[in-house]
């Protein structure tokens, strides 16, 4: 399936994250687990130095 998007923006949330966090928003060992975890959607909360806002940003991004 073509990129479309969506697919860039959930990109730009990626970098945004790891810009923040210094570590990517979705971290494993394989590939399968990378792929169950990004599916889940599910990741560690940005620092806390950071605003709220920018933490919901980011989570509608990706």
């Amino acid at each position: 399936m073509p990129y479309d998007s969506k697919s860039d923006i959930w990109s730009l949330g990626c970098v945004l994250y790891e810009m923040c966090a210094l570590v990517p928003p979705f971290r494993a060992d394989d590939m399968q687990g990378l792929y169950k975890k990004v599916i889940k959607g599910k990741y560690p909360r940005i620092p806390e130095h950071f605003s709220q806002e920018m933490a919901t940003v980011i989570k509608f991004m990706l």
